[in-house]
């Protein structure tokens, strides 16, 4: 087994914990697949973006109808279940490659 030294263990932590943006943008991240299932959220990646919108990307134009014409409803009230009304106002899908 590998150890890691723990000091550039911790620093992440605390720098993540310092700044609300990026605890933000870690929640989605773990909220993502549980709320999409694991198909789709193996083809997205969301994100927070200015405004209280979430963008997605979807690595495919066929998900992406599908996600935005069939799902986005549900989709978006969950979103807003969990983060607030005041931080999630639409949701938003673009094709495009997933980072």
């Amino acid at each position: 087994m590998d150890e890691k030294p723990l000091k550039p263990i911790l620093n992440n932590l605390f720098a993540s914990l310092a700044n609300p943006e990026q605890r933000k943008h870690s929640a989605l991240a773990d909220f993502w697949p549980k709320l999409a299932g694991n198909y789709f959220s193996q083809h997205t990646k969301p994100r927070f973006a200015p405004g209280g919108k979430i963008t997605v990307w979807v690595d495919d134009s066929t998900i992406a109808f599908e996600l935005s014409q069939r799902y986005k409803p549900v989709l978006l009230k969950r979103l807003k279940n969990q983060f607030g009304e005041e931080q999630v106002k639409d949701l938003r899908f673009f094709v495009g490659e997933i980072r």
